[in-house]
């Protein structure tokens, strides 16, 4: 067994993204999206190679979820495969193909008081001082597979 790679699973990025952003209260007042958009921990991923034999592996490994007040990042489990062939002296022909279960990430929504216009309604944290109507904001919630859910990869690499 080896290890392959540990690292984000650039979920992460899409609240990173959202968290330094800042909203508008009635008053003309900001407010930040940092409460929201914000975690103690980040996704990680972990990616590990099983060899089967000398040309051909199994890559298999997880991830961790996040989770912020208005979001989370699901846990996530990876599988594929590596197959190699020489296809001369100094050449190598690989294959690499993977997919990812779950991981998707999930925007959660708010609570916005409108005062004597609208009360308190459930909203898209993003959109709450936008001009839609509180309740079609929430069709623009983010709901994002991971960009890498199926991997293909064929490499040729020539030694010299």
């Amino acid at each position: 067994m080896r290890l392959v790679g540990i690292g984000g699973s650039g979920q992460s990025s899409i609240a990173a993204s959202f968290r330094n952003r800042t909203g508008g209260l009635s008053d003309g007042s900001r407010y930040s999206f940092n409460r929201y958009y914000s975690t103690d921990f980040q996704d990680v991923r972990v990616t590990m190679l099983s060899p089967v034999d000398a040309n051909f592996g199994i890559i298999w490994g997880f991830g961790t979820g996040e989770g912020g007040n208005s979001y989370h990042v699901e846990p996530s489990l990876k599988l594929g495969f590596l197959a190699t062939a020489p296809v001369g002296d100094n050449e190598l022909l690989s294959l690499s193909v993977t997919t990812v279960l779950g991981g998707y990430f999930r925007e959660g929504t708010c609570a916005a008081d409108y005062g004597a216009i609208g009360g308190v309604q459930t909203v898209n944290c993003r959109m709450a001082d936008s001009i839609l109507p509180p309740s079609e904001t929430l069709d623009y919630l983010v709901n994002q597979r991971p960009s890498d859910q199926v991997s293909i990869s064929l490499r040729y690499q020539l030694r010299f």
